[in-house]
């Protein structure tokens, strides 16, 4: 099933994606000072490639490339153990800190 527009392929209506997704997350990094705001953007920034990876891995419009999937597949599950990582460490810092506020976490500074 493809999704039809007027003057756009579905391949750049993903490029297009990806870049809003690429500049929302660049958005939330540059603007946001809560840790797991900061977080949440830089998982962003992590999947806009993974949509251009599977638009380029389109092969005669109906099959994804397997080695597309597979490499999108294991950049997901890597990000996703990086977060949980991520949001471990920010529970830990909560605890210690009471506060996920990037600007308040002085102390940390040598």
């Amino acid at each position: 099933m493809s999704i039809t527009f007027d003057s756009f392929t579905d391949f750049e209506v993903l490029l297009a994606l990806s870049f809003i997704m690429l500049l929302m997350g660049f958005y939330g990094l540059t603007t946001k000072r809560s840790a797991i705001r900061v977080i949440m953007a830089l998982e962003m920034l992590v999947s806009a490639p993974n949509i251009v990876f599977i638009a380029f891995g389109f092969t005669q419009g109906v099959n994804v490339d397997p080695q597309t999937q597979t490499f999108v597949l294991i950049t997901l599950s890597v990000g996703a153990a990086v977060v949980g990582l991520a949001l471990a460490f920010i529970r830990k810092v909560y605890e210690h800190f009471q506060t996920t506020e990037i600007d308040d976490l002085t102390t940390l500074k040598g």
